[in-house]
């Protein structure tokens, strides 16, 4: 298993939200922040996702969130959409 490049840290930003930090960024660039979390009454934690536009998820612990979140740094990211390419067609039979 290879060491992983993506570095997590914890930044508290209050007693029940948290800023999930990727450390191999510098901290003034916007990619280094991966995602917002918030403790919610009912002890579950509520992940708004920056990094891949992933939307948001609930887990129960930030343990559970850590490893989400190292899962989707390892996934690679999906390729940009390109324009199809072109589908051959016969001329229309009234020009035959």
């Amino acid at each position: 298993m290879t060491p992983s490049p993506h570095r997590l840290t914890l930044d508290p930003l209050s007693d029940t939200t948290w800023r999930l930090c990727d450390s191999s960024f510098a901290a003034c660039d916007a990619d280094s922040i991966v995602a917002y979390i918030e403790l919610r009454p009912d002890d579950r934690y509520e992940v708004t996702w920056i990094a891949r536009g992933i939307g948001v998820a609930t887990f129960g612990s930030l343990s559970d969130v850590l490893d989400s979140a190292s899962a989707v740094l390892h996934t690679p990211a999906r390729e940009p959409a390109r324009k199809p390419i072109p589908i051959a067609h016969r001329p229309p039979l009234s020009a035959v």
